[in-house]
């Protein structure tokens, strides 16, 4: 699933089976989910986050801490993001973003709680920013699979060591066009 307005790659299962097995390597971290996404700041490190997510219901939105009190722990799960820069220029951040554990909202929210809002995310980004750089849905999507070892008795073996990828997805596209816009926060 993608979150709305979120571009990119989705897995669908043609069957019931298909897709509780897909659902299951899923889980099992056996297919890898890397994105790509426009933020606001230079970074210029890959870092591992690691942090604890609630979400309101009610409302459709989360919170990420980075620490929580034993008495929160039922309220809260683990997340793990990883990202890596693959352009920085004009004060904003082409990230190649690895989805360890895949919760909603997961990475916005993440990167919103660094100070890193996605430009064009509504939700937890900055409003300011997305007015400046003119951008009316989240620079945000998801451009990559990878799947590991499947085992052979698996019905999806087929795709292991299969790499599934966008080749020109258009954030690359909106990043360049950043890039020639001077004056940029």
């Amino acid at each position: 699933r993608l979150d709305r307005n979120t571009s990119g790659l989705l897995i669908a299962g043609k069957t019931l089976k298909g897709l509780q097995t897909m659902a299951e390597a899923l889980k099992k971290r056996t297919v890898q989910k890397y994105y790509r996404c426009i933020v606001k700041g230079e970074l210029r490190e890959k870092t591992h986050l690691k942090g604890y997510l609630s979400k309101d219901e009610q409302n459709n939105k989360v919170k990420v801490v980075s620490h929580i009190r034993p008495v929160e722990k039922a309220d809260y799960l683990p997340i793990e993001t990883e990202y890596r820069p693959v352009a920085v220029s004009n004060g904003y951040t082409e990230l190649e973003v690895h989805l360890i554990t895949g919760r909603s909202h997961q990475i916005r929210a993440h990167l919103a709680y660094l100070g890193r809002p996605v430009l064009g995310d509504i939700k937890y980004g900055n409003r300011n920013m997305n007015e400046k750089t003119g951008f009316k849905t989240q620079a945000l999507c998801a451009q990559r699979l990878t799947f590991g070892n499947i085992p052979e008795e698996n019905t999806l073996h087929y795709l292991s060591g299969r790499v599934i990828k966008l080749a020109d997805p258009e954030i690359v596209k909106q990043f360049d066009a950043l890039e020639r816009k001077p004056g940029q926060e």
